[in-house]
Parts: structure tokens; sequence; C-alpha cells
């Protein structure tokens, strides 16, 4: 017996609903970020997915935050992994960048939404190697980033 492909296991969700989903996650992870600071106001996108781009589709919530001091930002990274698996992610990924920078990076999932995070402190401390100039400003950068999902039957991905 052949197992249901990616496309026909993929989880119905109408876009509208998908796009509330991913600005209260992003609202999540800005509560467990606990800074207050100036934030983008960019609302979320919907893309495409190749397996079958007529139905199939991911929503991308891009945000970031600055005008904190550095050591806060630095702080609440650090605080950051428990903050979000007491919320239900599980932090696939934390630690310094490969980048010449070295960054500080998490990445969580949850699994129960379907959705990704990665979270990046840029850190205008940090020196970028090739360029010999400080990142200006700080900030930390998130990008949320959902599952393929397929839109109720009858309707496509407009």
């Amino acid at each position: 017996m052949n197992e249901p492909s990616k496309a026909e296991s993929a989880r119905v969700y109408a876009i509208d609903e998908a796009e509330r989903e991913a600005q209260a996650l992003s609202s999540q992870v800005l509560d467990a970020i606990a800074l207050k600071g100036k934030t983008s106001d960019l609302p979320p996108s919907v893309s495409r997915c190749d397996e079958d781009p007529d139905h199939l589709y991911k929503v991308r919530h891009p945000w970031s935050l600055w005008d904190v001091p550095e050591a806060d930002m630095e702080k609440s990274m650090e605080q950051l992994k428990e903050a979000l698996s007491k919320r239900g992610w599980e932090v696939v990924e934390y630690g310094r960048g490969k980048s010449s920078a070295g960054y500080l990076e998490l990445t969580a999932n949850s699994a129960k939404a379907q959705f990704s995070v990665n979270v990046t402190f840029m850190d205008k401390r940090k020196v970028d190697a090739k360029s010999n100039k400080f990142r200006n400003p700080s900030g930390i950068v998130v990008d949320l980033v959902s599952a393929c999902f397929r839109v109720p039957d009858g309707k496509t991905v407009d």
C-alpha cells in the first residue's frame, strides 16, 4: 500500500485562518522575547508550495525588534529557549551561527501549529569580518514559517 504524498496529507486550512494563526504565533514569540522596543509591522504573507501550487501554500511572517540595549537583547535570547519550550515549542537549534559575525540564533518548531521560527540576534557589536563595519542597528530578527497547508476543497491559492 502506498503512503499518501506530502501534498495529500497536508492539513486543510483556510488561508485567512492560517494568516491569523501566524500573527498569533508571532505575538507569542514576542511575548517570549519579553522586551519592549520598536517592531516592524509587516503582515503575514502567503506563497505557493512547489508540490501542488494551486492547492498548497505556506505562510511566512518575518518581523524584527530593535531600539533595545544589546545587553538586554542578548539576555533575552538566552532566556528565549526556555520561554518558548514552556509555550509548547521544541527548540531544535540554539547557539552562535556560522556567519563570520557569529550572531546568536535559535530555531524552534511547533508540531501542534505546524510552524517553525528562526530568531537571530543581529548584534552591531559584532564586526562583519568581510567589511570590517559594524552592523547598525542591532536587533532581533524573527522569521516564522508554516508547513505547507492545503486550501479547502473547491478553493485555490490566489
